[in-house]
């Protein structure tokens, strides 16, 4: 679904005060990002019909707890009685009961208006009656139409409530979607200054990267495993690039003697951030991503040493993905400005 399209139409149809096929797009939005609470709010819309709602909600809310179930289907009730019910009485039941709900679907709001429109032009006074009879019919015809006329403006005042909610609802999908843009375009802009830095600087680093890049599209447990395993080579290649294996003992900073050889890519990383940088809040900061990092890097240990038929999801590995290239971003960042 092109949601971004979809959003227009909504906008379209609401100026063009066609607020039942606004309603039936942003139900298909809502059913898209499987948001069950507004689902239910805009298929109540489409069929007020309670028997009727229960049973198209029920097949669209199977993944969901009872518990959560009957939270949305009490509460998308309350939304609906506060659109549907009218601040002045429309008439009264058979009970003589005063009635303010109207329980008309936004699908049938239009139809009832054309149709109220019509009872007024049909009482019409015919010519040729007598006198009291004329009065007693045009005085009949006028509380009936008094009455047509508060059905017409309750139609109204509900239709104007459904469509301020279809409008709130689009504005707000509109602007999570500008949001999501916004972060996307973050992140690309991250993996072009990272890709571009080492592309200059380092061709091992860069192939790894890209190596691991091109695995990202996962689709089953044994991709997500190669995916971590590149990762993995990457982080030991950025670790090489900054800061070469040592055959001898080292005193790091701090004051603990360690072997930074070819396996101690993570000691290496670390030195080299805590050697490159000043003590400082910002120093701190970079360490503590490290930190997250490593543990991940651990993780990518385990799956090495258990190879890639090894249980990984999808979202584990791009999650690893993105976070080294954010660290990367961050180191590189510190490293030119401490060398500018």
């Amino acid at each position: 679904m092109d949601v971004k399209a979809e959003i227009g139409r909504v906008y379209e149809n609401l100026e063009n005060d066609r607020v039942d096929k606004a309603a039936m797009i942003c139900l298909r939005i809502s059913r898209h990002f499987k948001d069950a609470f507004y689902f239910a709010v805009f298929l109540r819309e489409m069929h007020p019909n309670t028997r009727e709602f229960a049973r198209l909600f029920m097949e669209e809310a199977g993944h969901l707890t009872e518990e959560a179930k009957k939270f949305i289907f009490n509460h998308s009730l309350e939304f609906w009685l506060d659109t549907h019910t009218s601040d002045f009485s429309t008439g009264t039941n058979e009970k003589g009961e005063e009635m303010n709900v109207l329980t008309f679907g936004v699908c049938e709001i239009d139809a009832q208006l054309v149709q109220c429109e019509r009872h007024l032009s049909d009482m019409k006074v015919p010519s040729g009656m007598g006198e009291y009879d004329t009065a007693a019919l045009t005085d009949e015809y006028s509380a009936r139409k008094n009455q047509i006329r508060v059905k017409m403006t309750a139609l109204q005042q509900t239709k104007q409530r459904i469509k301020t909610r279809c409008l709130g609802y689009a504005s707000r999908i509109e602007r999570e979607l500008d949001s999501q843009i916004m972060s996307r375009s973050f992140l690309a802009q991250v993996q072009v200054e990272v890709n571009n830095y080492f592309k200059a600087h380092s061709e091992e680093v860069y192939n790894k990267l890209q190596k691991a890049a091109e695995l990202l599209d996962v689709k089953h447990s044994e991709d997500a495993s190669l995916l971590l395993v590149e990762i993995r080579r990457a982080i030991k290649a950025a670790a090489d690039f900054f800061y070469k294996p040592r055959s001898d003992t080292v005193l790091c900073s701090d004051g603990k003697e360690r072997r930074l050889g070819e396996e101690e890519y993570l000691n290496r990383l670390e030195e080299y951030i805590s050697n490159i940088l000043t003590k400082s809040s910002s120093r701190d900061l970079l360490l503590a991503e490290f930190t997250y990092l490593s543990c991940f890097a651990r993780r990518l240990n385990d799956v090495a040493s258990k190879g890639v038929h090894s249980e990984v999801t999808g979202h584990e590995a791009k999650q690893g993905l993105v976070g080294l290239y954010m660290f990367l971003y961050n180191v590189i960042s510190r490293v030119e400005k401490v060398a500018s």
